[in-house]
């Protein structure tokens, strides 16, 4: 049997793994004359195990695969952050952060991710950390701006960080220079003058060059815009009819290309999809698009970054095309809101890509990718959940029904037995019986 497995975090703190298990491939054979045909085989229950005790200050916000697959990564409300063993649930290593309140609004992580040295995670206040694994004293702390809603490292390239929030724009940061440039907010001292009087007047800027003929405009200057450690910040759409400005809060983001950090599609607070393209050189984005009527919740990647799946406050789960913005279709059979999002392949190149979504109505679904977008599994794990990954996938075996004792042609030929069949063959036509004419029956009897 083929099974695939599904690691939920739910309100409670659980961790629970899931594994769905197909039915048995079987082989279809001829039946014989007069005889009843095989009844199929019912399908196999899924099987749930769940890890820790029931404890809300503990609640899983975000869960996680390290870049090796090899640990799962788990971010709680108490500030814990953990790395836990994916056979048994045995955390391997934990750190604490410390989650204040602004105002009355908690604290929370908006994002996380785990390489094989390090921990990186962000929260709503926009403090951003990334965590040596090896020493636990090397941490290193910044800051990306005020209420962040969504961080995101790009899959490669480890060091490229994506966040965005209300009234943040879509930005992109390089870590690296982010971290060996930490001095480049200090305010420069201003020049001395004489009698220690100070100068009043500033210097004017130096003026721009106007563009020589022929040569197309420079939209956007990194070196005098951005600000340190950051490659690429987005900037608002125009006003509206009203020429009124259009309220910015991004709710979550993906990177379209796991080998290319330069599209990234946005879901917005104010039911929008919007998608940048880094390359183009333009800060506004190339495809703006409003989608549905309710606020975006989760957004995970389609096919081939030609699509996006996003899940919005009213149990709807749409297909987006990025190329076009226009609603390609959408998964139903919801009952909540879908809070979690994942694709995965388990044929890889066999079969299509399949979608698990984990929602507020307590159920885990699987949803076949392709035009019918059918409901395969649904499957009720009692806690409401939060996040959901893809685990592994064992491949199924093909088996034969060997009920009646009948082997194959090619097992038969393996082991030699071509001459009992011909033997076979003979002793069965010998034991036929001669069929006569009924012309030579009834010469016969006028004969005699």
């Amino acid at each position: 049997m083929s099974s695939q497995r599904f690691y939920t975090g739910d309100e409670q703190g659980l961790v629970k793994v899931v594994t769905i298990t197909e039915p048995v491939v079987v082989k279809p054979k001829r039946v014989r004359r007069n005889q009843p045909t095989p009844e199929a085989l019912p399908n196999p229950v899924p099987t749930v195990e769940t890890w820790g005790i029931p404890d809300r200050e503990k609640a899983i916000q975000l869960l996680c695969w390290d870049s090796e697959k090899k640990h799962l990564a788990v971010a709680r409300k108490n500030g814990l952050v953990q790395l836990l063993d994916p056979k048994d649930g045995t955390v391997t290593t934990e750190f604490k952060h410390t989650l204040g309140k602004e105002g009355k609004i908690d604290t929370v992580f908006v994002g996380l991710f785990a390489s094989s040295e390090s921990v990186i995670t962000c929260t709503s206040t926009g403090r951003l950390v990334v965590q040596s694994i090896a020493d636990h004293s090397k941490t290193t702390v910044l800051e990306v701006g005020k209420d962040i809603c969504r961080m995101r490292v790009h899959p490669r390239e480890h060091h490229i960080v994506a966040t965005g929030g209300k009234e943040q724009e879509l930005t992109l940061w390089d870590l690296k220079a982010l971290i060996k440039d930490p001095a480049a907010e200090e305010e420069t001292p201003e020049p001395a003058t004489k009698k220690g009087k100070k100068n009043s007047k500033k210097a004017a800027p130096a003026p721009t060059p106007a563009p020589a003929k022929g040569e197309p405009e420079v939209r956007y200057k990194s070196k005098d815009i951005l600000a340190n450690g950051q490659i690429f910040k987005a900037k608002n759409v125009k006003n509206d009819y009203l020429d009124l400005r259009v309220p910015v809060w991004n709710t979550d983001l993906q990177f379209l290309n796991q080998y290319d950090t330069s599209r990234i599609a946005v879901g917005t607070r104010h039911h929008q999809i919007r998608v940048y393209d880094v390359k183009s050189g333009a800060r506004r984005p190339a495809v703006d698009a409003e989608v549905g009527e309710m606020p975006v919740v989760a957004m995970a990647n389609g096919k081939d970054g030609s699509e996006i799946i996003f899940s919005d406050t009213v149990t709807n789960v749409y297909s987006v095309d990025t190329l076009t913005g226009a609603i390609i279709g959408q998964y139903k059979g919801f009952t909540g809101v879908a809070t979690a999002l994942a694709t995965f392949n388990p044929f890889e190149n066999d079969s299509a890509a399949h979608l698990v979504t984990v929602a507020m109505d307590r159920c885990l679904r699987v949803h076949e990718m392709t035009k019918t977008r059918k409901l395969l599994h649904k499957v009720y794990l009692k806690q409401r959940m939060t996040a959901v990954v893809v685990g592994e996938y064992t491949p199924a075996e093909i088996a034969e029904d060997e009920e009646d004792g009948v082997v194959s042609s090619k097992k038969k030929r393996a082991e030699g037995g071509e001459g009992d069949d011909d033997e076979n063959d003979d002793d069965l036509w010998e034991s036929m019986g001669k069929l006569e004419d009924k012309k030579s029956k009834k010469r016969k009897l006028a004969k005699e």
